[in-house]
């Protein structure tokens, strides 16, 4: 989770970078297919083909800096709960005391 005592700015420096992975591919294959479409003459269902790899790079890199996120403010702060074991706390010693 996030610190209460973090700096607002750092919440709006990920939320953009977040935007910016999602709607970059988009545009870049949206834009590349066009500019494909009428420089190179390419037939019509190319440009769907640059539509589909756009959302699916979209779609890959939201979900990978999702999982960043979640690994980084995912942690808590809390240490783990300490375990004491001794090795009289088995079965197997009872038996041969």
């Amino acid at each position: 989770m996030m610190s209460r005592n973090e700096n607002p700015l750092s919440t709006y420096a990920v939320v953009s970078q977040l935007a910016f992975s999602i709607i970059t591919p988009l545009l870049v294959f949206i834009v590349g297919g066009h500019f494909a479409s009428e420089h190179f003459g390419w037939p019509d269902w190319a440009m769907a083909v640059c539509v589909i790899l756009g959302i699916v790079f979209m779609l890959s890199g939201g979900i990978s800096y999702l999982r960043k996120l979640i690994r980084i403010y995912g942690k808590d702060n809390k240490n783990a709960p300490r375990c004491y074991n001794s090795r009289e706390d088995n079965d197997y010693y009872d038996d041969y005391k």
